[in-house]
């Protein structure tokens, strides 16, 4: 199963219908984060079909809704966990919600984890939750961490007070990836950089205490081979970002405006009037993902080869149809 399918199916089982009964709404409130990760591998109607009957982002004014349920599936960050307990504060007239589901992305600091218990806060809280999903799946086999700050706080000599807090960001997150495909891997890196082991190690910490307190088997099975997370800097290959890209995915995306894997083109009908389509670039498209990672001259080559076989299967459908009496 691809990853992106992984946490679309975690999602939507161990969030959403985890809360959700039959003939039961409620509203999900998400973050940055979240809301990345749920639209990078959830179709709006598929959560809407589970009973979800409304998304709101929690870092902007809502209406109260006190007659529903809100399920916060939200990253443990100050911001985040700051905005829930302003929803069920004492100076509001009425409570945001009826009563909140909380899902964080990752493990909440203890700190954080105390601003929960404040009375008001606590006593609407029906459930919490870690799930360790906290990096964005973008392809089957290719996430992001959405961290586009970490290469300065990691090599810059400026930054080094918030260094730390990124590094452990960061393994936090990588964990999560192992985590969720069920890996307990092998940590390797660069030995040439001090910074490539300090990562190294905070993962197999992460990686550690989620064996200990969570899942103990995790990583074993009959026949299960051990796997390899190998950990690189940017000094491993400082060409790639230099060089363009020449695939197909590459040049996609360069010459076409497509926006979150949306392309929308206008077409003619055969009266003459014209309309507008949509083309979805994700994995559910067999042909993009057959296609996207291969190079320019090649997708060229095999598209013409393709089209060539497609009007030969026509002619022979035509030619059996003309046999039958």
């Amino acid at each position: 199963m691809s990853l992106k399918n992984i946490v679309a199916q975690r999602i939507q089982t161990d969030v959403i219908d985890a809360v959700i009964t039959k003939g039961k709404f409620v509203v999900l409130v998400v973050d940055h984060l979240s809301m990345r990760v749920i639209s990078s591998c959830c179709k709006m109607h598929e959560i809407m079909a589970r009973g979800v009957t409304l998304v709101e982002s929690i870092e902007k004014s809502r209406q109260p809704l006190p007659h529903l349920e809100a399920i916060y599936f939200i990253s443990p960050t100050e911001s985040s966990v700051s905005a829930l307990v302003r929803d069920f504060v004492n100076d509001r007239s009425e409570a945001q919600y009826r009563a909140a589901h909380v899902f964080f992305t990752e493990t909440c600091p203890e700190d954080l984890f105390k601003k929960l218990a404040v009375p008001n806060v606590a006593r609407v809280i029906r459930s919490m939750k870690e799930i360790n999903i906290a990096f964005m799946p973008v392809e089957s086999r290719v996430f992001s961490l959405d961290s586009p700050d970490a290469f300065h706080h990691f090599f810059s000599t400026t930054a080094v007070r918030g260094r730390d807090a990124t590094v452990d960001r960061l393994a936090e997150q990588i964990a999560t990836v192992c985590t969720t495909l069920g890996e307990f891997p092998a940590v390797r890196y660069r030995a040439d950089l001090k910074r490539t082991r300090e990562l190294a190690d905070k993962v197999q910490q992460c990686l550690d205490q989620y064996k200990r307190d969570v899942d103990p088997n995790i990583g074993q099975g009959a026949g299960k081979a051990k796997s390899q997370l190998v950990i690189l800097d940017r000094g491993f290959d400082p060409v790639s970002p230099l060089l363009h890209e020449l695939s197909y995915q590459a040049m996609t995306y360069d010459l076409l405006k497509v926006e979150n894997d949306v392309f929308r083109y206008e077409f003619v009908g055969g009266s003459g009037q014209k309309g507008e389509r949509e083309c979805i670039l994700d994995d559910n498209d067999d042909l993009w993902v057959e296609l996207r990672h291969l190079h320019i001259a090649k997708v060229s080559q095999q598209v013409a080869t393709m089209l060539t076989n497609f009007v030969e299967s026509k002619k022979q459908v035509k030619g059996k149809g003309a046999n039958i009496r």
